[in-house]
């Protein structure tokens, strides 16, 4: 078009495609309504106002003239309204554009999980990764390696080229917050990080970053959890109001990542030959509550083939619960030996590498280091001390303090001084006292003492003599404070309180005639009075052993003490029945002993075996705890490795010990140490169908590093420094990716429904690029140009105003 041209009739410059378009007219300022009707009446005035006007002052003009100028008038008028109307030019042009579909794939910590699909799922998953092959048991195992995201990117880059057919493909990462991913190869660098997962918002955000433009619809690639940002299904029914669909490809199982796992075999590294020993399998499982499934415990020595020791079937508890399975085995010869664990028959899970677990022991006829410290060479010390000489499994050591500084002390390895402080005594696992002088020890033995019991675990035998015992009764209740005599007597099981003794007549009476010990239930029940197998002839070898003449009397046992035997003259009481000879208790880790007479070599004469074989049992019962580690005849056990805030927290004590050692423990308490408050005491209550297990369960509110104490409470009462058992455990903060690892299918299913969208898995992937209905989009491109403001419109109106004037001259009118 001529440039002249172009601006008579008003064109500006337009763009070069509006060349290609059709073009038509439109009025934009026509009056509608009563408007319409009183611009009509206008016009209508106007042309008979015309006629009038020309009619009488044209009356000498003939009637062609007259219309002619008349005409002019209103062409002039014609004019005007046209630009009054607002006259436009439309151009308008159709072009087709691609559409944009966008893809968001979830980043989060749970899409680096792998899961146990069913046979059936893994095939499927396979043969649609592979091509239509995958049938094979390696390609399934080798799926259920791949994590999650592994598994969506495989699916999905073979998808990419379809979907881009007629279409601009926006690719976003997503966790907590959303990022648009760039480059040639968006998904080969994107790792599953995030901490959370907010669907609702991702959507959101790439929603509003297209918005006014065509839209395919959405792709979501994820496992279905959201744990965070806006809620998916408001943005879902919006997208579906505005006509966009928004599909999903789900990836993982329901249950999430399903496993079980031998996390430990709980023993004792070091057992004694012939003695029952326990070994408990541990177990964690994760989505497999329910199934049922079996413990296998095996062992071997030196390399040998392994033979199975039991089998247990059991159903496996709820996620990242502990199981504990105990086995009970008895050793019957020395050696090292290893025993395995392992799950079998729990089905389809995670990896089977974690379903077994080897535990070392050492079984010994272990040396128990005993130390002999005797006030005088009386025949209770000589008679011991020969026949703990001749005790394989005794390593002896005797100082004799009424002994001349050039005396040799006896024993395996004699020694040439006593323990001076608390680290020298722990080398030994049993101290026996035999009416010593308290005062040669020094100051610093009562703390010793107190130590060793309390917190090494170690066996203390104290043997009432003539000599010294009645001094240190009388020190003592003088309330002499600074003596070695003091302070280490709270460990023994006995106690001695003013105006409660027998007077010493009494005891003389007494000692005209031998007398016999009497056993308690308790003591009939333990071993260490065990002489023969046969119960009748263990009775009456007890009957039979030979008296005594002198007892040292106590008032009475502690509470929470084992009386094993008391005097059998009924003369030989007092306000708390008869006098304790022997007794037992439990302090800390540790053991202790209180003999009142001094006489058990007087048994050599009966046979010197039961002489031998009573000492023999009981330096094994009162050092074995010390030998093996200062354990305490119990085990404290939570019912998970990890807890979070809001868990439950429930602990096992498990009696572990013979019941002659479980019940000298007496009443246990429990204490909790909780981060930045105060230690919280919980009750533990027996099991009602497990005999030996008590427990109790209290809510963690704050994350932090927790410390269980377990003590006897009688012990606590007595000396609150004794050492407790101990079991340490953590409390997490919730880990939203990992703590619910299964999918969330029925979130994006709602999805799907309120945007008209749908729900694929990986076997179904391939059928992704026939859901997005939409390609290219053809759009109207409207080209607008107003005409009102013409040149050639002022030109007319200019022009019809002066040939109407000139004729108007030419022909007189006025």
């Amino acid at each position: 078009m001529f440039p002249l041209l172009k601006w008579l009739i008003g064109l500006k410059q337009l763009p070069q495609e509006a060349g290609e378009g059709d073009w038509h007219l439109e009025f934009q300022s026509v009056p509608q309504g009563f408007a319409a009707v009183l611009c009509f009446a206008i016009v209508i005035g106007i042309v008979v106002g015309v006629w009038w006007l020309y009619r009488h002052e044209g009356r000498n003009l003939g009637g062609g003239i007259r219309s002619f100028i008349g005409g002019l008038r209103i062409l002039t008028f014609v004019c005007l309204a046209l630009m009054l109307l607002d006259i436009v030019l439309v151009i308008d042009r159709r072009e087709k554009t691609p559409s944009q579909l966008l893809v968001l794939f979830d980043t989060s910590e749970s899409m680096g999980l792998t899961d146990p699909y069913d046979e059936s799922t893994a095939r499927e998953i396979a043969s649609t990764l592979n091509g239509g092959s995958g049938t094979s048991d390696t390609e399934q195992a080798a799926v259920r390696q791949r994590t999650r995201l592994d598994l969506a990117r495989a699916a999905l880059e073979p998808l990419l080229a379809p979907l881009t057919d007629g279409r601009d493909v926006t690719l976003y990462g997503f966790d907590a917050n959303s990022t648009r991913l760039e480059g040639d190869t968006p998904l080969a660098d994107i790792q599953p990080r995030g901490a959370g997962t907010a669907i609702g918002s991702a959507l959101g955000q790439a929603l509003a970053a297209h918005r006014g433009k065509p839209l395919a619809g959405v792709l979501v690639v994820t496992d279905g959890q959201s744990n965070g940002g806006e809620d998916p299904r408001k943005i879902a029914q919006q997208a579906g109001r505005d006509g966009t669909a928004i599909h999903s490809l789900i990836v993982g199982s329901e249950k999430g990542p399903s496993n079980v796992r031998l996390s430990d075999i709980e023993v004792s590294p070091v057992v004694f030959v012939r003695d029952p020993t326990q070994l408990v399998v541990m177990l964690e499982s994760q989505g497999m509550q329910g199934r049922s499934a079996a413990v296998k415990l095996e062992r071997r020595q030196r390399g040998e083939e392994w033979v199975e020791v039991g089998r247990t079937e059991l159903t496996l508890g709820e996620d990242a619960s502990i199981q504990r399975v105990p086995f009970s085995y008895t050793p019957d010869a020395t050696g090292q030996f290893e025993f395995r664990g392992s799950v079998i028959d729990a089905g389809p899970e995670l990896t089977e590498d974690d379903n077994s677990s080897v535990k070392t022991i050492k079984v010994v006829r272990q040396r128990i280091r005993v130390l002999i410290v005797a006030g005088s060479p009386s025949p209770e010390v000589q008679f011991l001390r020969n026949s703990l000489l001749r005790d394989p499994v005794v390593d002896l050591a005797c100082w004799l303090q009424s002994a001349s500084e050039n005396y040799e002390q006896v024993g395996h390895r004699p020694v040439r001084r006593l323990p001076s402080n608390a680290q020298e005594l722990s080398y030994f696992d049993v101290l026996v006292l035999i009416d010593p002088n308290m005062q040669k020890l020094g100051a610093g033995w009562d703390e010793m003492m107190t130590k060793f019991v309390g917190d090494a675990g170690g066996g203390l035998i104290y043997v009432a003599g003539e000599l010294y015992t009645n001094k240190l009764m009388e020190t003592a209740q003088g309330g002499d404070a600074g003596s070695a005599s003091d302070a280490w007597l709270s460990t023994l099981p006995v106690m001695w309180e003013s105006g409660l003794y027998q007077s010493s007549a009494d005891v003389r009476l007494n000692t005209r005639d031998t007398w016999n010990f009497e056993l308690t239930t308790d003591g009939k029940e333990d071993p260490i009075f065990h002489f023969s197998q046969d119960s009748k002839k263990n009775q009456e070898i007890l009957a039979s052993l030979p008296g005594m003449y002198w007892h040292f009397p106590v008032t009475r046992a502690k509470p929470g003490a084992t009386v094993l035997a008391q005097h059998g003259d009924q003369r030989m009481h007092n306000q708390f029945g008869r006098h304790v000879l022997m007794a037992m208790q439990r302090y800390g880790p540790g053991r202790t002993v209180f003999i009142g007479f001094d006489a058990t070599y007087r048994w050599r004469y009966l046979h010197e075996q039961y002489f031998d074989g009573f000492w023999s049992r009981l330096i094994d019962r009162v050092g074995r705890s010390k030998v093996l580690g200062g354990r305490y005849p119990f085990t404290l056990s939570t019912d998970k490795n990890v807890y979070r805030t809001g868990d439950r927290v429930t602990l096992r004590v498990q009696l572990t010990g013979a019941p002659e050692e479980s019940s000298s423990i007496g009443t246990l308490q429990c204490e909790v140490e909780v981060p930045g408050s105060d230690p919280v005491s919980y009750e533990l209550e027996p099991h009602a169908e497990q005999p030996g297990l008590l427990e109790t369960s209290f809510t963690v509110d704050k994350g932090g590093a927790y410390l269980i104490h377990v003590s006897s409470s009688s012990q606590a009462e007595r000396d609150p420094t004794v050492r407790p058992a101990t079991l340490p455990f953590r409390v997490e903060p919730p880990r939203q990716e990992t703590d619910k690892p299964g999918t969330n299918r029925p979130l994006l299913e709602d999805l799907a429904k309120a945007s008209g969208g749908r729900v694929f898995t990986i076997g179904q992937s391939k059928e992704i690029p026939t859901a997005f209905t939409v390609k290219d989009v053809e759009r109207l491109i409207q080209y607008r140009e107003e005409l009102w403001d013409a040149p050639l419109g002022m030109f007319l109106i200019v022009l019809l105003l002066t040939l109407e004037w000139v004729l108007r001259k030419i022909y007189r009118m006025a």
